[in-house]
């Protein structure tokens, strides 16, 4: 006797890990838009933009695998994958802008020193 498994080929009725994956997504492409040159026009905003999308993502991912218990697993790993970038996402933003501000203390405290 063998026992095939059979994929499901529906999509998901997992709403909230899907809007948990589209946010972190969106968070990395801000991110991204570095590399490309378009964010370096105003910083601020886009890292703002990639940490609000990481918020987002958190708040929905752990919604989403609320409601993947639910639902018997359907969406679960969107869900956790949604939960791990906005995660992701949230320490590098936090990460960054701690590092722009010691840098302009550490400018402050130097240009202080030479006064």
């Amino acid at each position: 006797m063998t026992s095939t498994r059979r994929r499901r080929t529906e999509p998901t009725r997992n709403r909230p890990a899907k809007a948990s994956l589209t946010a972190a997504g969106f968070g990395v492409a801000a991110l991204l838009n570095f590399a490309t040159g378009i964010a370096w026009i105003n910083p601020p905003i886009f890292v703002a933009m990639a940490m609000l999308c990481g918020l987002i993502a958190i708040v929905t991912g752990h919604l989403g695998r609320r409601r993947a218990r639910h639902l018997d697993g359907d969406g679960r790993g969107m869900a956790l994958l949604g939960l791990i970038l906005g995660w992701l996402l949230f320490l590098t933003c936090t990460l960054a802008t701690a590092a722009v501000f010691g840098l302009i203390a550490a400018l402050a405290v130097l240009i202080d020193a030479n006064a």
